[in-house]
């Protein structure tokens, strides 16, 4: 049996490329600034947290230039994005150009820009957050969902540091 022994100091470095095995889907999350903008990034960090209430969770970095703003917001929709979506999270992912595209959102129901062409959408209202290292976990009370119908229904996926399409069920 081969040795699997932890290293006595793991790095950051080690860390950041050993969780690159663990594949994620890829969102967008986006907002109404207060400017009347849409403000959107992308995330890996996307996880559901519980039934009751209908809760979901994504980690924004203490240093993003955004932070004031995603971290005060009161509303935001999270996008699942589709396999064919790989522009857009790399797009929404910059930190140096916060700038929309134009075509890329619609509104949903209740009014949040939601990525056109994802496969899932969720609206959330605030309901916590929790400093956790360099990051704050962001947790939102699911308002509203959306199955979107698109041309194929597989998920974007990112692993080690590829994108390619999560498989179909």
């Amino acid at each position: 049996m081969p040795d699997t022994q932890p290293s006595s100091s793991p790095d950051p470095a080690t860390f950041r490329s050993l969780m690159g095995h663990f594949p994620t889907g890829v969102c967008v999350v986006a907002l109404d600034a207060p400017d009347g903008s849409v403000a959107a990034m992308t995330i890996n960090s996307f996880v559901s947290v519980s039934l009751e209430p209908l809760l979901v969770c994504w980690s924004l970095h203490n240093s993003s230039g955004r932070f004031d703003l995603f971290s005060k917001a009161q509303r935001f929709s999270i996008s699942v994005l589709a396999q064919g979506q790989h522009e857009k999270a790399i797009t929404y992912a910059s930190r140096a150009d916060y700038a929309v595209r134009d075509g890329d959102f619609a509104r949903s129901a209740s009014g949040l820009p939601v990525i056109q062409g994802a496969i899932a959408h969720f609206e959330c209202s605030a309901h916590a957050q929790h400093p956790a290292g360099d990051h704050t976990m962001l947790v939102g009370e699911v308002t509203g969902l959306s199955e979107l119908p698109a041309e194929d229904d597989q998920a974007l996926a990112f692993y080690k540091g590829i994108f390619s399409s999560a498989p179909k069920a």
